[in-house]
């Protein structure tokens, strides 16, 4: 099976055969899940910049995904450090 990218006009051509909904009904659904997402990763991005504390980005995420987050900035921190301290060795 070839996949090949497709066309937004596609995608929705295709959405609107097989779930038998209205093309604009699918396209206000595209787009609300669109923006949340990216209001998710700016929250996120915001978070982890230092710039929302930690109760703000619960509010706005969830207490699991901030919790990702923290684990995620915690391994990556670790790494780092880890990464110059292999450095210096050399």
């Amino acid at each position: 099976m070839v996949v090949t990218a497709q066309t937004l006009r596609e995608k929705l051509d295709y959405l609107v055969r097989v779930t038998g909904r209205a093309e604009a009904e699918i396209v206000a659904e595209a787009v609300e899940e669109g923006l949340t997402e990216l209001y998710r990763k700016q929250i996120a991005d915001a978070y982890l910049a230092g710039e929302l504390d930690r109760v703000q980005a619960i509010a706005a995420l969830g207490e699991k995904m901030v919790e990702d987050l923290d684990y995620a900035r915690h391994a990556a921190t670790n790494d780092d450090r880890v990464v110059r301290s292999l450095r210096s060795e050399v």
